[in-house]
């Protein structure tokens, strides 16, 4: 055998040799993700756990004439084990009338700690959806009943790139109203791994636009509702804005969120928060009158939650309700062809 013959045997087989192991890291990759995966949705149910395990101690150590304080410092910090894990959970004070549970598990997953935070809701604490891994983006409806059309649109927040420099806003779904049976809709492109997703909601007040896909953002609508505010001057820095509410959760077997929006603006930001932390009034029909101008708040004592550990949601109309525009939105491996 020549030396060209020879050196050209030795250049496949060394070729094949790479392109083996990178097939076996991919699958290992693959492996990894999907276990981690399962991991988040294990440690959610076990914070779910100790969620339940404080509020039953709440319940037991209410009365009707405890101050939210003493309910608080009696129940204290509740902790267990569920599931393979551990949780630790507590009370935290609200306001003068209600409390809200907060519960932090961990669960051990291919060498590595996954943590989950349940409750607690708090002023711009929910961090911006980030995805992991290249993903592909479908958004499919939940709730969609309001009386003003909006459109959806995704704003996706590049990593190491200026606010000056990033993607315009991209429409999701155009124009409408009454869209709980509209298929769902997918985002063409894959998105690189480190982008923060930033889901606006554009609302046509009076449905000129129902429809039109070649809608001009942002000056064909009335006003624009952002789940985060994007800070100008600091690179990839976003708080969660008032008028959106954004919740992990889990679709099929992605991961995925939630997002709800209150698409009117007749509402204060400190009415919106209270509705996002202490929950709905208790009152049967609640309206604007239920608002304490002195407590700063509905009155609301904590979320009635989903099976799925989500915000119940209901049609209020007084208040802020964060149920006009409901969706849900799955991250898909590009590679997998399934969620």
């Amino acid at each position: 055998m020549g030396k060209f013959s020879l050196l050209l045997s030795l250049s496949v087989v060394g070729a094949v040799t790479i392109l083996a192991f990178q097939g076996n890291q991919t699958s290992v990759d693959t492996r990894e993700r999907q276990s981690l995966r399962q991991g988040k949705v294990i440690a959610r149910q076990i914070a779910r756990s100790g969620y339940n395990s404080v509020l039953s101690e709440a319940h037991k150590a209410d009365g009707p004439d405890k101050e939210v304080g003493q309910v608080v410092s009696a129940v204290d910090t509740v902790q267990g084990e569920y599931e393979g894990g551990t949780y630790k959970a507590w009370l935290k004070k609200i306001s003068s009338s209600a409390y809200t549970a907060v519960s932090v598990s961990r669960f051990s997953v291919a060498d590595s700690l996954v943590e989950y935070r349940m409750g607690g809701y708090a002023n711009n604490t929910m961090k911006a959806p980030t995805v992991e891994t290249p993903s592909e983006l479908s958004v499919s409806f939940e709730q969609s009943e309001a009386g003003y059309c909006s459109a959806v649109y995704l704003k996706r927040v590049l990593p190491g790139t200026k606010p000056k420099n990033q993607p315009d806003p991209e429409m999701i779904f155009p124009p409408g109203h009454n869209r709980n049976d509209v298929p769902p809709a997918s985002y063409d492109n894959v998105i690189e791994p480190g982008t923060k997703l930033n889901f606006i909601l554009a609302v046509d007040k009076y449905c000129h636009h129902e429809g039109d896909e070649s809608a001009d953002f942002p000056d064909d609508y009335d006003h624009i509702q952002r789940s985060f505010n994007q800070d100008v001057d600091k690179l990839n820095t976003m708080r969660e804005a008032p008028y959106g509410m954004v919740e992990e959760t889990t679709i099929g077997s992605s991961d995925g969120w939630r997002v709800s929006f209150e698409d009117q603006r007749v509402f204060s930001e400190a009415q919106l928060w209270d509705i996002k932390e202490n929950g709905y009034p208790n009152s049967h029909e609640p309206n604007q009158s239920d608002w304490s101008q002195m407590g700063k708040t509905y009155g609301g004592n904590g979320w009635r939650t989903t099976p799925d550990g989500l915000r119940d949601l209901d049609d209020y109309g007084g208040v802020p309700d964060f149920s006009d525009q409901v969706f849900k939105v799955a991250l898909t491996d590009p590679n997998s062809g399934s969620t």
